[in-house]
């Protein structure tokens, strides 16, 4: 309904627009006919009567009378070139200035025309007779530049003054014309428009439905994901506890394979042991957070104090320092930030192993949202950087090839990225790029 309306409107304004345009047309049509009339029987004038010439106001007057009693005009008043009243004829006709737009278009030599549909009658005759002076009746008046033929200059302004009837009937016919027509376009584009709509709406309606089933089956898929993603998440957990037990288990076993009751290193297995129940807390922790219903928010500088807790004495026995930069006041939630720290670890100890005696191991967590972890150990061996993230590709002579692939897995289940960053003679960076936090 509302397009029936909108389009309807549109038909009407441009009805009203085409209608004045034809009025304005159709006047202006009248007062170029009567000027090119004027200019050819002002030669035949002029030639009939000696001694005549437009030059004169007088003589333009007896022009003017042949001209306005050819053209059936009621009579005309003559104005002076710049728009001051001098006569009118016949003598009833009473006086009257120029409208600005008549003496405009009058100076640059055009005619115009102008029509009031219910103008008073003493405002242009004198009948002296007062019921029929405040008659109002249409006026057609064609304002008409006096000049001499293939001369631009102007010689004096007439302004002829014509019985409105027949032009104001003309226009009113050629209204009625153009309301038809348009009647005719609303009722054949209405019915176009309610074709269209029908046919749009039964497009609509099948496209909703589709839409409907599309999304059920989305939230499908979106769930799923949601759980895929979670259990890759705890998968991996779970794979960085199995790959972090590896090596305490194995040095525990050359412990145990390789020296005696007598000789046995008491020192080395409780340091092996305690790095797995650290290991085991750690994850543990990690998966009450996960599979948990209590979330809450860390800061990045929380979290590295944890850190900084939890491995200062791993560096200290190496004989490595720890030095960690916080610039990043991010908030993190606990499930995120329990994964960030599993990744951390991982990559420091990977560092502290590559740390020659007195080396340094450093933290730096950006306002970017990077957090860096280098060492000034040797670097990669050469060939050996594309392969890292593979499973089963180490550097290491005992490596199982297993802790950085899982890192990036941890990495890319919270929208992370886990890269290299560099690796030379002067030390190894790794960073860990975490997902763009809202402005």
């Amino acid at each position: 309904m509302l397009v029936l309306i909108i389009f309807g409107g549109t038909i009407w304004v441009a009805k009203e627009q085409l209608a004045d345009r034809v009025r304005e047309q159709a006047l202006t049509r009248q007062a170029e006919v009567l000027q090119a009339i004027a200019l050819v029987h002002q030669v035949s004038v002029i030639e009939a009567f000696e001694d005549l010439s437009m030059e004169n106001h007088a003589d333009q007057l007896i022009v003017m009378e042949e001209i306005s009693e050819l053209s059936g005009a009621l009579g005309f008043r003559l104005y002076s070139p710049e728009a001051n009243y001098l006569y009118s004829y016949p003598e009833t006709i009473t006086e009257g200035a120029l409208g600005l737009t008549q003496f405009k278009k009058a100076e640059t030599l055009s005619p115009s025309a102008s029509l009031t549909e219910r103008a008073l009658l003493s405002d242009w005759v004198d009948t002296g007779v007062d019921d029929v002076a405040t008659e109002r009746v249409p006026i057609l008046e064609i304002v008409l530049p006096l000049h001499i033929a293939d001369e631009e200059q102007l010689l004096g302004i007439a302004q002829l003054i014509f019985d409105g009837d027949d032009t104001l009937a003309d226009i009113e016919q050629l209204g009625q014309q153009i309301s038809v027509q348009s009647s005719v376009v609303f009722a054949v584009g209405a019915v176009i428009i309610a074709v269209v709509l029908g046919f749009s709406f039964r497009s609509i309606n099948r496209s909703h439905d589709r839409l409907t089933k599309r999304t059920a089956a989305l939230n499908e898929a979106n769930q799923a994901l949601a759980l895929s993603n979670k259990t890759t998440a705890i998968g991996g957990i779970a794979s960085h506890l199995m790959h972090g037990l590896r090596n305490p288990l194995a040095a525990l076993k050359t412990l145990f394979s390789n020296t005696d009751d007598a000789k046995l290193n008491l020192a080395e297995a409780k340091e092996a042991i305690s790095r797995m129940e650290f290991m085991v807390e750690d994850v543990l922790r990690t998966l009450r957070d996960y599979q948990g219903g209590i979330v809450y928010e860390i800061t990045m500088r929380e979290l590295l104090g944890l850190f900084e807790n939890n491995f200062s004495a791993a560096a200290t026995k190496r004989s490595v320092a720890l030095q960690i930069d916080v610039e990043s006041d991010f908030n993190l939630e606990n499930r995120e930030a329990s994964l960030i720290l599993l990744i951390i670890e991982n990559l420091a100890y990977n560092a502290v192993e590559a740390c020659p005696t007195g080396g340094t191991v450093r933290i730096d967590a950006s306002r970017d949202g990077i957090i860096a972890v280098s060492d000034d150990g040797p670097g990669l061996p050469e060939g050996t950087q594309e392969q890292l993230f593979q499973a089963g590709k180490s550097t290491k002579e005992q490596g199982s090839g297993l802790g950085l692939p899982i890192s990036r897995q941890l990495a890319i289940s919270i929208d992370a990225d886990l890269r290299l960053a560099k690796s030379d003679e002067n030390g190894t960076t790794f960073e860990l790029r975490l997902a763009k936090r809202g402005a």
